[in-house]
C-alpha cells in the first residue's frame, strides 16, 4: 500500500514541474516576441493583434510597490505606474529592484508580469 505522504509528494512535484514549465514557455514566448521586433521592423501576427487591442510591453526595474501598483523605471529613465489586480497573471514574486517585463493595456493595467 502506498502511503499518503508519498502520494502528496508526487502530486505536489508534478504540480511544481507543470507550473515551472508553463513559466518557461511563457518566457520563451515573450523572448520570441521581443526578437521578432528586431528583424527589420517585422512583427509577427500575434504582436500585431495585441498592438491593435492596445496592448504593449513595458520593461524596466521596479522602483517601488504601492497598494497593488508598481512603479517601473524604463531604460530611458521614464517612470511608469502599472496597476494590478487579481486578473493580472503574475510570473514570479515581484519586489523592489527586480527587472520585469509587463504586458499592459492602454490604461496601464497589467495583463501579465514576468520577473527576469
Amino acid at each position: 500500500m502506498v502511503s499518503i505522504p508519498k502520494v502528496v509528494g508526487v502530486v505536489s512535484c508534478g504540480f511544481l514541474l507543470g507550473f515551472g514549465l508553463s513559466n518557461a514557455v511563457s518566457a520563451a514566448d515573450d523572448m520570441s516576441m521581443d526578437q521578432s521586433e528586431g528583424k527589420g521592423g517585422q512583427v509577427d501576427q500575434k504582436e500585431m493583434t495585441l498592438r491593435a487591442q492596445g496592448v504593449h510591453t513595458i520593461q524596466g526595474h521596479v522602483m517601488r510597490v504601492e497598494y497593488g501598483e508598481y512603479v517601473v523605471k524604463e531604460k530611458d529613465g521614464k517612470e511608469v505606474r502599472v496597476h494590478t489586480d487579481k486578473t493580472t497573471q503574475m510570473m514570479g514574486q515581484v519586489k523592489k529592484g527586480d527587472r520585469i517585463v509587463v504586458k499592459v493595456d492602454d490604461q496601464n493595467h497589467a495583463l501579465s508580469m514576468l520577473v527576469q
